[in-house]
């Protein structure tokens, strides 16, 4: 598997839209083999009560072989902060010790079927112990992207609206592949009620 590299991501944004929004730096100026994303929106779980429940088949023999999919529903989050685009003042963010968030990228991305986007923290963020969680982008997922972020260390650390949080590196596939089909299609935040998984 090879790795697309800064031209070749910018050809694509020109002509794919592969990336909206991307800052004026990644288009100018970058660096490395990525583009850095920034912190679009911050967050805040407000309700519990978030379950995950596994597949299974049928106990009819006329249905053997089917699987049904199992149930989740996420977290009820509550907005706390939002990138304002052309705006000189930012909202600062801090992240006490222990705290978790759900965060968004300013970025939107549109997944091709030929690529698999993988996003890896900056070293920035990690060294002043903050924890970015995040996950693969399947072929076929268009919208910002939701990750998880915690502040491991003893000490609170302060955000800008706007700052680069992550690097993303778009991976080319060999081989068939099948579009993302979720519910997080468009960056939905988290499914606060109950719904069949797909």
């Amino acid at each position: 598997m090879s790795v697309l590299g800064i031209n070749e991501i910018h050809k694509r944004i020109k002509k794919h839209g592969l990336i909206k929004n991307l800052g004026q730096r990644e288009l100018k100026n970058p660096e490395g083999v990525g583009v850095d994303l920034r912190l679009g929106s911050v967050h805040k779980i407000i309700k519990g009560g978030a379950f995950i429940q596994g597949d299974s088949e049928p106990a009819s023999s006329a249905k053997r072989g089917e699987q049904v999919l199992g149930n989740r529903k996420g977290v009820e989050t509550k907005e706390v902060a939002r990138f304002k685009e052309n705006e000189d003042n930012q909202i600062w963010v801090t992240v006490k010790p222990g705290d978790y968030f759900l965060v968004q990228t300013h970025e939107e991305i549109n997944t091709p079927s030929d690529l698999m986007p993988l996003v890896h923290v900056r070293t920035s963020l990690f060294r002043s112990g903050l924890l970015l969680l995040n996950s693969k982008t399947d072929p076929g997922y268009s919208g910002v992207l939701t990750m998880g972020l915690t502040n491991l260390s003893p000490f609170p650390v302060k955000l800008q609206m706007g700052a680069r949080i992550c690097n993303i590196v778009f991976h080319k596939i060999e081989g068939k592949t099948y579009k993302y089909r979720g519910q997080h299609q468009g960056g939905r935040v988290s499914p606060k009620k109950i719904e069949r998984q797909v």
